[in-house]
């Protein structure tokens, strides 16, 4: 029997959350499952909900909540015999869209009972895991104005608006990279560390980024123009963003900066002040985790389109 832990956070999904417990009772038979549910209280009760349900055994442990929540149960799971599992409940869910897990919530928990596990790569930052997309540029900036602002009215278009809002009081940013043994100086105003391939709300920063090829993308922004402000955010939302003249992309396993003044950082949307050197390093292989089964061709090139990488 597969036992398994919801790790709930009762202020994510509004009034969705409400039914988890008899909706995953009425999925997930009794004969097959043992199910337990626990609620959050507080920030980092998550993380320390996943560090006990790992050491007590459990099979799955299921993240219930946005970005946020799954960046803490994860931190636990990661490198251990538990497998996560995810029921989305925010606003951008930029991991569970990378997957294709539906904001519905039986037809998530079904992916629990349906789906196959998938072994993925995470991204270590200093001494805290990653699993969807970091930052330290621009991208920071407005993952930190719209979570604290925006908690009353999210969406793609808010989420526009305050990029457009924010622009023209953030200055291009400057630090030294090593990449690859090497040192460099660059010059960006986006900077985004990515595993999977979008921030959320389907905002595609990285087409080409493949959860488990052993890698990520660093994504930089060199420059943005007033004039290429609307038309470089627009092409976050058709899986064009790579292919703009302003944009860098690397592929890489270990790059570090230089932190001489206090950086903030986001990790899965997560802010951080950093006030030394970063580095980031990617976990191959490093956590297992359910999603939905790719059932057909046809849904396999379906899945390719969405994550920017259909060429036919």
């Amino acid at each position: 029997m597969k036992r398994i832990l919801f790790i709930i956070n009762p202020h994510s999904g509004r009034n969705r959350n409400k039914r988890i417990e008899a909706i995953a009772k009425e999925v997930l038979p009794e004969n097959l499952f043992s199910v337990d549910f626990v609620y959050t209280r507080y920030a980092g009760h998550a993380l320390e909900l996943s560090r006990i349900g790992v050491e007590k055994g459990y099979d799955v442990i299921v993240a219930v909540g946005g970005d946020g929540t799954i960046h803490e149960v994860a931190q636990s799971v990661i490198h251990s015999n538990s497998t996560l599992a995810v029921i989305p409940m925010g606003s951008g869910n930029g991991f569970a869209r990378f997957f294709g897990i539906s904001s519905v919530v039986k037809k998530a928990i079904q992916v629990i009972a349906e789906g196959e596990e998938k072994v993925i790569d995470t991204v270590l930052c200093n001494n805290e895991y990653f699993v969807n997309v970091a930052g330290f540029g621009f991208d920071a900036k407005i993952g930190d104005v719209y979570d604290k602002n925006c908690a009353d009215a999210r969406g793609g278009l808010n989420y526009v608006k305050l990029i457009v809002e924010e622009y023209l009081n953030y200055p291009l940013q400057k630090c030294r990279f090593k990449i690859d043994g090497k040192e460099v100086e660059k010059t960006f105003f986006i900077a985004s560390v990515c595993n999977s391939n979008q921030y959320g709300l389907n905002a595609v920063i990285a087409p080409e980024a493949d959860i488990s090829d052993g890698k990520f993308e660093l994504v930089l922004v060199k420059e943005m123009p007033a004039f290429d402000v609307i038309p470089i955010t627009f092409r976050l939302f058709v899986n064009q963003f790579n292919n703009s003249r302003h944009v860098e992309t690397l592929h890489l396993e270990e790059f570090s900066i230089e932190n001489k003044v206090p950086r903030l950082l986001h990790l899965d949307g997560e802010p951080r002040m950093m006030t030394n050197d970063i580095t980031f390093k990617i976990q191959k292989k490093s956590l297992k985790c359910i999603v939905p089964k790719i059932k057909d061709n046809l849904l396999k090139q379906q899945l390719k389109y969405i994550h920017g990488k259909f060429t036919e």
